[in-house]
């Protein structure tokens, strides 16, 4: 299948190579039309694609999600880089896998897109080495989890989990997990060397926090303005859910969200 650039269209990404392989046989097999990305991804024509993901779903082929094809502009340079993306890992890795479970585009930013991703072991142990070679993370180790901002995406490290918000695109979220997982093979081969960090540092930032809210002012939280109240819910001096607006209004679903796994994971 072609991209045609008057047309609409849709990616569509697996959990992992297996599974993308698995569903390409099937889309095949039944002649549906389909630009391979990769094995761990499709484009499909949009008016097409929710009866393709039923199809594929009634065949017990497993979908970690899909967003919209927006780079048609880029699209040379967009295929271009994918046939050059080569995941990282060796078979004596103490990480060998992310799988990918989760993805769709930002409620706040369609062309950025969402991720949750399972590692395949549990990384707890690693996390106050991670705290110590992160410049800038947030450690909380009652939960436990890392934060940190890599850019403009927010990433969180769970003991199985990685949550992240506005990767540019599949490609980016390719190259962000697999600069993860070999930060902690790095550091978990080095760790005789590192001193671990139990320190619980809040490095995310008030102005950071007030990115995410509605920034409306509209004072509901009993505060003056937006950010005010990023100032203080960074003290603990203020809860997330006074912020109605992130609450009530369907197009901050998404900041809510994140909101929420940032105020946990820092422990606010």
């Amino acid at each position: 299948m072609e991209i045609e650039k008057d047309k609409d269209y849709e990616i569509i990404v697996f959990p992992n190579q297996d599974e993308g392989l698995r569903a390409q046989r099937i889309l095949v097999e039944r002649e549906i039309g389909f630009k391979h990305i990769s094995t761990l991804a499709v484009v499909v024509p949009e008016k097409t694609y929710q009866d393709i993901c039923r199809l594929l779903t009634k065949e017990d082929a497993l979908i970690s999600g899909y967003y919209p094809f927006l780079y048609r502009d880029y699209e040379g340079n967009f295929f271009k880089t994918v046939r050059e993306y080569k995941p990282s890992g060796k078979e004596d890795d103490y990480l060998k896998s992310i799988t990918l479970c989760y993805v769709a585009p930002c409620m706040a930013d369609e062309k950025k897109i969402r991720l949750i991703a399972f590692l395949d072991r549990d990384i707890s142990e690693l996390l106050p080495y991670l705290n110590a070679v992160i410049k800038g993370a947030s450690y909380n180790k009652n939960a436990p989890t890392l934060t940190y901002a890599k850019e403009r995406r927010l990433i969180n490290l769970y003991n199985i989990k990685i949550t992240i918000a506005k990767a540019d695109d599949i490609i980016d979220a390719w190259k962000v997990l697999d600069e993860i997982k070999a930060l902690i093979n790095k550091t978990y081969k080095n760790k005789d060397t590192i001193k671990p960090s139990y320190e619980e540092k809040i490095k995310v930032t008030a102005l950071q926090i007030y990115g995410w809210l509605p920034k409306s002012n509209c004072k509901v939280c009993g505060e003056a303005t937006c950010l005010a109240f990023a100032c203080r819910l960074l003290l603990g001096e203020q809860k997330l859910e006074n912020c109605k607006p992130l609450f009530t209004d369907t197009k901050f679903a998404e900041n809510k969200q994140i909101m929420q796994e940032m105020t946990e994971a820092l422990g606010l």
